[in-house]
């Protein structure tokens, strides 16, 4: 089972001319690993302090590095924090330990170079952004989605190249590691039992933004680079999630495949999957509606906790009967017709409206006709591509489009860090743009999935179009239709879904047998 292995360095106290103690430093540490024990569910004997009493020699550093190589895996997750003074000499930065200065670059080398699948490095020093992490994630398409998440390392410091770090003003301790630390322990990032390394950078960034606003002569803007796949998502707590009643029920004629609550404020709805095991006529099929309506009225289908408790007991007051003829046609969304159904307290001219089409009433039940079921019936059949090649292709387009993201990610980064303005932002994507766009609409011509893979390959597809939707934001034909602001925060949701989406592939992948 892969571990979380924290290595915390603080040093306080120098012997190296010029040098003034940082009593706070050693308060980072230790507020750290509360903040790890509390926040991460870190184990505590997971947890090398290096620099309890203040010192922080080489001996020390050196040690303490080889304590944490000999304890943790290749599953496992790093994180680096580091608390103490730091300078830039010829352009290049260095951590100053008690005794010695060491090059930031070669920290980064060795601790990228560590066997384990995901490091997290914290700098909370002066001058601190002024590191290199060189290019973005690439998805190899031999590898997995699951080995590919999380895989590499992410740098965040506290400041950036040319400023400083400060101690805070009413804590014994840094700004940045305590605005770290509540980051960490924030509860109300936590979404099905987990927070991600991009929420809690992203909640850094805003703490330090509204510091920096109130503290004009003592900016700090963190510096955030990362060579890694997708983020790192933290498991916080047991999720147990809400399983919704399995209404699945056979009959002679029919089978009531599925009953899906759509609730709406007051309105108790249900959508229901019915496989039809005759091709019935629409008469008979009035018949079968209005008995399946009689059998959901009263059942009990939620989707959350919430939903339950405001609508329990209560009968429902619409239903709709999707019919269709085979599991198939429930997952391309192919229906010969569906019905519906509503209650007293609906607006009845609304819902059952007529035409002289495929809108009408048939024994008293009201019907929407799909005319070209069979057709798209034939048509996915005769579309649908064999299972090995398709699921081939089908990875070439994810191994790059996601390595395309990352590119996307990766740059925008920079602009975020004030590394490169917005001109030379648009300017540097344009390449990168214009291949997920060609890969996008490559990914629209493959053939449809069957069913034994068809989630995976619709997880496939949602994650397509989140990495399009990239596309959107900085290239120079949609530059005029949208604010600075809005760009930027349309780009910050798009790589939050990004990373969901992501995860939803891998979780999926799991369940394929992909050779």
């Amino acid at each position: 089972m892969s571990k979380i292995i924290a290595i915390l360095v603080g040093v306080s106290n120098y012997y190296i001319q010029d040098d003034i103690d940082l009593p706070f430093c050693v308060n980072d540490i230790f507020a750290m690993k509360n903040a790890l024990i509390n926040g991460l569910k870190v184990e505590a004997n997971n947890i090398i302090m290096c620099g309890e009493n203040g010192d922080v020699c080489e001996s020390n550093f050196i040690s303490t590095l080889g304590k944490a190589m000999a304890s943790i895996g290749e599953n496992d997750t790093l994180i680096f924090y580091f608390s103490g003074h730091g300078t830039t000499i010829d352009n290049e930065h260095y951590l100053v330990l008690s005794d010695k200065l060491i090059g930031t670059q070669d920290v980064l080398a060795f601790l990228k170079n560590i066997q384990s699948k995901s490091k997290i490095i914290f700098l909370d020093c002066c001058l601190s952004g002024n590191y290199k992490v060189k290019n973005s994630a690439t998805l190899n398409i031999e590898k997995t989605v699951e080995e590919f998440h999380g895989s590499g390392y992410a740098v965040l410091s506290s400041s950036n190249a040319i400023q400083n770090s400060y101690g805070h003003p009413d804590k014994p301790m840094s700004v940045f590691t305590s605005f770290l630390c509540d980051a960490i322990q924030d509860k109300y990032m936590i979404r099905e039992g987990r927070k991600s390394l991009y929420d809690i950078k992203k909640l850094v960034t805003l703490y330090l933004d509204v510091w920096s606003r109130k503290n004009p002569d003592k900016p700090q803007f963190p510096i955030y680079r990362a060579n890694m796949g997708g983020t790192i998502f933290f498991e916080i707590q047991n999720y147990v999630p809400y399983i919704p009643t399995d209404a699945f029920k056979e009959y002679d004629d029919y089978i009531i495949y599925e009953v899906e609550a759509s609730h709406n404020v007051n309105v108790k709805r249900y959508a229901v999957k019915a496989i039809l095991k005759e091709p019935f006529s629409l008469e008979e099929i009035a018949n079968i509606s209005e008995l399946i309506a009689k059998d959901v009225k009263s059942i009990e289908v939620y989707n959350n906790s919430t939903s339950e408790k405001r609508f329990s007991g209560r009968p429902a007051n619409i239903i709709w009967v999707y019919f269709c003829r085979s599991e198939s046609d429930i997952n391309q969304g192919n229906y010969i017709c569906h019905t519906t159904w509503v209650d007293d307290s609906q607006d009845k001219d609304w819902w059952y409206q007529v035409d002289t089409q495929n809108k009408m009433f048939i024994k008293n039940v009201h019907f929407s006709i799909q005319p070209y079921y069979e057709y798209l019936r034939s048509f996915i059949v005769d579309n649908t591509g064999e299972r090995d090649a398709l699921i081939s292709e089908t990875k070439d387009i994810l191994a790059n489009m996601v390595t395309l993201a990352e590119k996307v990610i990766y740059l925008f980064n920079e602009y975020r860090n004030g590394i490169i303005n917005e001109d030379e932002l648009v300017d540097k994507l344009v390449p990168t743009l214009s291949e997920i766009d060609k890969f996008y609409f490559k990914s629209t011509e493959l053939d449809i999935a069957d069913d034994s893979i068809h989630d995976w390959d619709d997880a496939c597809t949602i994650l397509f179009a989140t990495i399009h939707n990239f596309t959107l934001y900085y290239s120079r034909k949609y530059l005029l239709s949208r604010t600075t602001e809005n760009r930027i925060a349309c780009m910050e949701m798009t790589i939050k879904q990004y990373y969901s989406d992501l995860s939803k592939v891998s979780e999926l992948e799991k369940q394929l047998v992909i050779q």
